[in-house]
């Protein structure tokens, strides 16, 4: 019955035109998951209708469920032609063999169909934008259902699964009009009388067919359980760069962002707000908030304290074995948002106009229970603003790869006060390339997480996914369960590293579905245990392994938007994992520790069917790369030329780092794949490279010399030359001051000088003049540590000096003087006429008598003052 079911299956008429990979549009720093849309709306244009899954019951299978496999929802008719004859039926394919079928046999256009129920009717009719809801149930085993119609599940495993609806659009002929695909992850069997009817005690009897493996004597099938996956959660929190670039920082100035979406994000229902709540469901409630203001009557006892909300019963085991992966960009963003921002009307200029933010309140209160989250959880810092390690090793300042590498676990461990995991770098991009392993080897990273398609193995397979990779340790993990997860939530997307082959069309797949598939990759590793190895020489691993052996190493994308559902689901697949024993916890602290002990040696290789890794994480041009390198150099330099001001909070540090930062956020892997993607990579990272290098010349205009203006005169030849230099920045700034060097005029040289900030200073410039005469001189201040500021000044300098002829015309004219007055004394002690006087014209009467007069007075004078000493007076006039 089931093969007539195959044949007629294979013998319908397809639709034309079938739909080609596709990915939602990834979250951006102007759209995306943080806006709140349901990109999953998106429709494909070949489709008449799409299918809306509900719910599949059971999401995982276990010998307590229900031996029936049931599935909701409903059928909308997306296309503009009513449908008539519309029927529905539950399909299934053979079980996932390996890692990449998790994507691959849901993104086949005409999956292989292994077993099929019978079409049931659905509707008569089906007019354009009209909606019919189903619920339709099939036995898991292959003789328990209607008229012996099943499923025929009878080993663990997990397995796609499509729900097919068939009709006859308007104008057209019958066809598949609708169809949605999922994974129905199967971890043990409930009993079941037809396999109970083939068991056979294996230590009393001998079969010679293959036992099911785990079969018990009731037909159930339990669960592999010799080999426990090792379970390792990361849970990222991490946003695109949402702060305008080109601010100082130091709250200097105002804090700006580029738009409000990361208010929305961080609100009540909002992306972030999401991916922390959900963790509560772990961890437990963080405290409700104390009023400020208390009632006196109230007893101290019913305030002090409040019990802490206990987290669902089994969350030991998953709070163990998970970790949260914080982006440091994402809660430096939150913090400034928490003190009071602004948003600007053009990112792409550090000075356009800006309106106020509305999201203080809620960034506060989100960064509070974060707090509070991570203080009971392992932490681990991302690199910042998830920059590209290829891209870094182009530009290859060791500053900025310090800032991006290192430096996060310190942001991490200040502003949420914890201790975070340190030695471990996730890339964003979730591979990297030789360049990529250099920068991480001289980071003094010892330890990193890679996908496993970007490693191949050059020994024996290592059933835990670690290998070293020359001075590195990596501990891989499979690329099509992160695929899963960025496929789930509110914006589903489609990782950059994705092979064609794996890339599903999430426009045709519902919330539930695209759930349901996440749940199922979730639980592969678990399920999916791997055969013993051979003990031949031929030590290779069979090929239905999966890519990473016994590791559940689970990495979700940087910027996943599950929506609380899909968390909810998350974590009840893996508590149940856990509490099975079918995986076991390992704290992500171990595995780091452990990762120092591999021996097995792998190298990296290109993603098969993507491309080199460089080319996929970078959009670094030449010029770019040119340009990013300058401002970062010359931002350290501007910060070695700053002083720490008691006036001012900032230090030189905070007040620069801000613009470094920003290249980080323009050199950020993409998120997602896609044309798209990088056209608006491109755009931003132009963007936030032009702001900064207006912030840094504005910087440099911002200290300057005041032009006196035209001409300056000294007052002499050793006159200072007094200038005033001016300092429009927040931080004092150490300078010099050069000159030209003209000839006959000598400048001194200050040395360093300090501006005070938001002053003025005035100097004095020791200065020499050896000529009187107008003297141009060129005078340049610069950062103490090199970096051009303000505009030279020329000024026109008079300095009064003669030089050396009017030294040698002094010299002379004093000799001159001396000798002449020798030569009247000279005369005049010996009594004789000065020949100076021999052409003196004789006297004439009135000079005679004024001489005469002269002569007489003195002696009234004489005679008048002996008269008074009682002497007699001498009439003689001689």
């Amino acid at each position: 019955m089931a093969i007539a079911v195959v044949l007629a299956v294979l013998g319908l008429t397809v639709l034309s035109g079938a739909v080609g990979p596709a990915s939602a549009a990834p979250e951006t720093g102007t759209s995306g998951s943080d806006t709140g849309s349901d990109t999953s709306d998106q429709q494909s244009p070949s489709r008449f209708a799409r299918i809306v899954i509900d719910s599949m019951t059971p999401s995982i299978v276990t010998t307590t469920s229900r031996p029936v496999v049931t599935v909701s929802g409903r059928v909308d008719n997306v296309g503009d032609r009513s449908i008539t004859d519309l029927t529905i039926r539950l399909e299934r394919g053979d079980p996932v063999a390996s890692a990449a079928g998790l994507r691959t046999d849901l993104a086949d256009d005409d999956p292989a169909v292994a077993v099929a129920g019978p079409f049931e009717a659905l509707s008569d009719k089906l007019a354009p934008g009209e909606s019919v809801g189903f619920r339709m149930s099939m036995a898991l085993s292959a003789n328990n259902g209607p008229d012996g119609q099943g499923l025929a599940i009878s080993r663990t495993g997990v397995y796609p699964m499509q729900v097919n609806v068939n009709g006859t659009p308007e104008y057209g002929n019958t066809a598949q009009v609708a169809g949605s695909r999922m994974l129905l992850p199967v971890l043990s069997l409930p009993p079941d009388d037809n396999r109970a009817d083939g068991y056979v005690d294996p230590s009393t009897e001998y079969s010679d067919t293959d036992p099911v493996t785990g079969l018990g004597p009731d037909g159930s099938v339990s669960a592999n359980l010799s080999s426990p996956a090792r379970m390792t959660i990361l849970w990222p929190l991490a946003a695109p760069p949402q702060l305008a670039p080109g601010v100082l920082g130091g709250n200097t100035e105002p804090v700006r962002l580029i738009n409000e979406n990361m208010a929305r994000s961080l609100a009540d229902g909002g992306r972030l707000a999401e991916l922390l709540t959900a963790l509560q469901k772990v961890v437990g409630e963080p405290p409700p908030a104390q009023s400020d203001s208390v009632s006196s009557d109230t007893p101290p006892a019913e305030t002090s304290e409040s019990p802490e909300p206990a987290a669902l019963p089994g969350s030991e085991k998953l709070a163990d074995s998970m970790c949260l992966a914080i982006d440091p960009d994402l809660i430096v963003t939150v913090r400034a948002m928490s003190l009071g921002y602004e948003v600007s009307d053009n990112p792409a200029d550090p000075r356009s106009s800006t309106r106020p933010g509305s999201g203080a309140e809620a960034a506060g209160r989100w960064l509070d229970t974060l707090r509070w989250t991570a203080q009971r959880m392992c932490v681990v810092a991302l690199p910042y603003a998830q920059a590209d390690l290829t891209s870094l090793s182009r530009i290859g300042n060791a500053g900025l790869t310090e800032a991006a590498l290192r430096s996060p676990a310190d942001i991490v461990d200040t502003v949420l006060g914890v201790r975070s995991v340190r030695g471990l770098s996730i890339p964003a991009l979730g591979a990297i390339d030789s360049d990529g392993a250099a920068t991480l080897t001289a980071a003094e990273l010892a330890t990193t997480a890679v996908s496993s398609n970007s490693v191949a193995p050059t020994g024996r397979r290592d059933d835990t996914g670690r290998y070293r990779i020359g001075d590195l340790a990596a501990q891989t993990y499979d690329a099509p369960v992160t695929a899963s997860f960025a496929a789930i939530g509110t914006a589903p997307s489609t990782p950059a590293l994705t092979p064609p082959d794996q890339r599903v069309d999430l426009s045709d797949e519902s919330e539930g579905s695209r759930r349901q598939s996440a749940i199922g990759a979730l639980a592969y590793p678990a399920i999916a245990a791997p055969e013993p190895a051979p003990t031949g020489a031929d030590s290779r691993p069979s090929s239905r392994d999966p890519v990473v052996g016994r590791s559940a190493f689970l990495l979700p994308p940087t910027y996943w938007s599950p929506t609380s559902a899909d968390a909810e689901a998350l974590f009840a697949t893996a508590r149940l994992l856990l509490e099975s024993g079918a995986a076991t916890p390992t704290p992500l602290p171990n595995l780091v520790a452990e990762l120092g002990s591999v021996r097995e040696q792998a190298r990296l290789i290109d993603p098969p069917g993507v491309g080199p890794v460089g080319r996929i994480g970078s959009v670094l041009t030449t010029d770019a790369t040119a340009s990013i390198r300058r401002n970062v150099e010359d931002s350290w330099q501007f910060e070695g030329a700053l002083v720490r001001s008691a006036d001012v909070a900032a230090t030189p540090e905070r007040y620069m780092s801000p613009l470094r930062e920003d290249q980080l956020r323009a050199i950020r892997s993409p998120d997602a794949w896609g044309s798209a993607v990088y056209t608006h990579l491109r755009r931003t990272q132009s963007e936030r490279i032009d702001a900064v290098s207006s912030t840094l010349h504005r910087m440099t205009r911002s200290v300057t010399i005041l032009d006196p203006g035209g001409r300056y005169t000294l007052a002499s030849e050793r006159s200072p030359l007094l200038l005033v230099v001016k300092n429009d920045l927040a931080l004092p700034v150490r300078a010099r001051i050069t000159t030209s060097e003209p000839a006959d005029i000598e400048i001194g040289d200050l040395g360093v000088i300090e501006i005070p900030a938001s002053g003025t200073r005035q100097i004095q410039l020791p200065t020499r003049g050896e000529a009187s005469e107008a003297i141009s001189v060129e005078i340049r201040l610069s950062t103490v540590t090199g970096v051009p500021l303000g505009e030279p000044i020329s000024l026109s300098v008079h300095t009064n000096a003669y030089g050396k002829p009017l030294f040698y015309i002094t010299i002379l004219a004093a000799a001159a003087l001396v000798l002449l007055t020798a030569r009247r004394l000279w005369h005049r002690f010996r009594g004789q006429p000065d020949p100076a006087d021999a052409d003196r014209p004789e006297p004439d009467e009135l000079e005679r008598m004024l001489a005469g007069s002269g002569y007489q007075e003195r002696r009234r004078t004489l005679q008048s003052e002996g008269r008074m000493h009682g002497e007699e007076p001498d009439d003689d006039p001689s």
